[in-house]
């Protein structure tokens, strides 16, 4: 089959390798509809690399499919059943997993990362990573999974309610959502941040009620001619703007730390969050958020179509990073059926 094979630093070829095979009893084999370029396989590809992978390793990790193979101990899913899949393997049996924290697991297997993932016509994984979905859900739109369940995993710890103030930092496809999620939820007014320009387009379309260039204005100083007192939220996407995410919120404000940038380092006063008792809460990967993210998509809550800027074949994956470092894509799909010519 087809793959993207991350060779090494910055090298990533598109080449023949074996089919996946079934080798575990709880093993199904899918085969890929459409898998989207996260900004963790941007890091992935940056020279000098913002997050490592493991050399010889298919990339890939949102991905939606159908199912063509089960193990003999499969029982809660069947060949043509169509899937959303969680990439992150855990393994059930240390600490944390046994303490319902999965994405805290300490033996992860992360597909992508450490193990093959979806940038290929094919990919094996568990059947527990697995959450069946609607047949009339479009494969477009289920590419969405991943990442709403990592978000919904930090949504339900700010609690938004109608009425409330929110600050989104960051307006690519998760920073979008927030904006999507947070107006279904009734937050008045959603001020997002962001340098790009099309990107602030689509965070309007998406619900927000202001939208900031950083490079030009100040983003503390629209928060507070808006919300004297400072916004109830802030949900920082980027990765490395914790300190002006605890600036714009009020006394006894949230900030949610969503980004993740292993490079960035920040320095803050302490004492500000501490005499302004704001909480400064993490998030991590998805959290027994798959199933809510799937009925969320089945829904039609959120307007999705619009975040899609490029659908590309496997032979366009390395165009569709190119995009998203220069921040001209937002939501790029990858279709390993799709041919080059009819991209």
């Amino acid at each position: 089959m087809r793959a993207a094979v991350f060779e090494r630093e910055g090298v990533l070829k598109i080449k023949e390798i074996p089919k996946p095979e079934i080798i575990r009893a709880d093993d199904v084999i899918i085969k890929v509809e459409l898998c989207s370029i996260c900004g963790t396989d941007v890091h992935i590809m940056s020279v000098p690399p913002g997050y490592e992978a493991t050399p010889g390793t298919v990339l890939g990790h949102e991905i939606c499919g159908e199912i063509v193979e089960i193990g003999s101990a499969v029982t809660t899913v069947k060949p043509g059943d169509r899937v959303v899949l969680n990439p992150n393997d855990y393994c059930g049996t240390c600490d944390y997993c046994k303490n319902n924290y999965p994405n805290f697991c300490e033996h992860i297997r992360a597909m992508g990362i450490d193990v093959d993932g979806g940038f290929a016509e094919f990919v094996r994984t568990s059947e527990k990573t697995v959450y069946r979905i609607s047949p009339a859900l479009p494969a477009r739109i289920a590419a969405f999974a991943e990442p709403l369940a990592c978000l919904l995993n930090g949504f339900q710890k700010i609690r938004v309610m109608p009425g409330e103030s929110a600050v989104v930092i960051g307006a690519g496809t998760i920073g979008l959502m927030f904006v999507q999620m947070m107006k279904a939820a009734g937050a008045y007014p959603i001020i997002v941040s962001d340098p790009n320009e099309r990107k602030r387009a689509l965070a309007k379309k998406c619900g927000a009620d202001i939208t900031v260039n950083p490079l030009e204005q100040s983003l503390e100083e629209v928060v507070h001619s808006q919300v004297p007192m400072g916004a109830d939220y802030c949900a920082e996407v980027v990765g490395s703007q914790m300190r002006q995410a605890v600036n714009v919120v009020r006394k006894g404000g949230t900030v949610l730390l969503f980004g993740v940038n292993k490079k960035a380092e920040c320095q803050i006063a302490q004492s500000r969050i501490t005499q302004n008792e704001i909480a400064v809460r993490g998030t991590w990967l998805a959290n027994a958020t798959f199933p809510r993210a799937v009925r969320l998509l089945e829904s039609g809550v959120l307007h999705l179509e619009e975040l899609i800027t490029h659908t590309l074949p496997l032979e366009g994956i390395l165009e569709g990073i190119e995009l998203m470092k220069t921040g001209e894509g937002v939501e790029i799909l990858i279709d390993p059926c799709l041919q080059e010519e009819n991209k």
